[in-house]
């Protein structure tokens, strides 16, 4: 799918019987307050996270109404259980959307955020759980008093499932410190941890139909287009824990599986641009490449890391990461000649039975 066509509006009946998605909300006997700001929260399996994740906002301090939007991926464990135990507690915060059939983690994110009834919509995956009682109030307060900011976030910490601290701040001080940020900044770099995340309520209908296509990146895209309709903030101050959680849609890929979606993101993305920003995404491919080109050579897949290392050099404007996109090609041609020199095949010429 690589269309520029945005998203189908959820309200449509079409949406409603292609995902299978029931409310609970009609359930609730007495009408709910409209919040100013509505927490997501997605899952899929995490009866084991779900309680701290949902403990952490309902001890959120604010003098403003908030709702929490679970939105469930027709999960197999007792999550949705818990989910409405919640519910009976907080019945005038909580609604819990329910699916009869597993959507993906795209469209579960995207559907969850389209319910959300608030100014803000604040993110939170399941197994992420926020550490700052004051976190909505500060981040409110920086995007009521300023219209042009399109997305706020703050720094977290990286935890193992365990607790373990393995960074005490995310993103790296210096390479991003606080402050403010424009879109060059975040077409180049996905840097906003998701569970910092407020952003005004109505990006997501930005969003291409190609967004269901990008599983598991679901934020960057998100990111980009809040940054061309107003800018990023990041707070200086930590609020949030970002789990590592083994086996989760983002902490069990590897480098490689990263810059090849971060290549298809690039292809995909130019075409909902403004034309002076192609230049800049086409740079940014091309360092892709170079990463993915060296990578491959690693493993001896010399042929793949070749072409690789070919598009590095050919996806930029000419000019553009000359000196990395040279070094990276000449590399692999030298690296591959003294391979073959030697006696030695590389994994892509090995005949098929050999291939693992």
């Amino acid at each position: 799918m690589h269309s520029d066509e945005c998203v189908k509006p959820l309200d449509s009946p079409e949406i409603w019987e292609e995902t299978g998605i029931m409310e609970s909300l009609e359930m609730s006997s007495a009408p709910l307050p409209i919040p100013l700001v509505s927490v997501a929260i997605t899952t899929f399996n995490s009866a084991n996270w779900l309680p701290r994740a949902l403990d952490s906002v309902l001890k959120q301090q604010t003098d403003f109404p908030i709702e929490i939007v679970i939105g469930d991926d027709c999960s197999q464990d007792t999550t949705v259980a818990i989910a409405y135990s919640y519910q009976e507690r907080h019945p005038d915060v909580i609604r819990i959307l329910e699916r009869s059939k597993n959507g993906g983690i795209q469209r579960n994110y995207y559907e969850t955020f389209e319910q959300c009834r608030g100014k803000f919509i604040a993110w939170l995956d399941a197994d992420d759980y926020w550490t700052d009682p004051e976190k909505l109030a500060i981040q409110v307060e920086a995007m009521e008093s300023d219209p042009s900011i399109s997305l706020c976030g703050h720094f977290v910490r990286h935890v193992t499932n365990d607790g373990k601290v393995e960074r005490d701040r995310f993103p790296c001080f210096p390479f991003r410190p606080a402050g403010r940020y424009g879109f060059e900044k975040i077409i180049r770099s996905c840097f906003i941890p998701t569970p910092s995340v407020l952003f005004r309520n109505g990006i997501q209908r930005d969003l291409p139909l190609w967004y269901f296509d990008l599983a598991p990146a679901t934020d960057w895209p998100i990111y980009v287009f809040a940054a061309l309709t107003g800018d990023i903030v990041l707070l200086d101050r930590v609020m949030a824990d970002y789990v590592l959680t083994p086996d989760s849609a983002g902490s069990s890929k590897g480098d490689m599986f990263w810059l090849k979606m971060h290549v298809r993101f690039y292809d995909y993305v130019e075409s909902n641009l403004p034309s002076k920003w192609h230049r800049v995404v086409r740079a940014e491919k091309g360092r892709r490449y170079e990463s993915i080109a060296y990578l491959l050579r690693k493993q001896g897949d010399f042929a793949a890391s070749r072409e690789a290392a070919f598009k590095a050099f050919l996806s930029p404007s000419l000019m553009d990461n000359l000196g990395s996109k040279t070094k990276a090609l000449l590399a692999q041609l030298v690296r591959e000649a003294e391979w073959r020199l030697s006696g030695g095949r590389a994994a892509s010429d090995k005949p098929k039975a050999e291939l693992k």
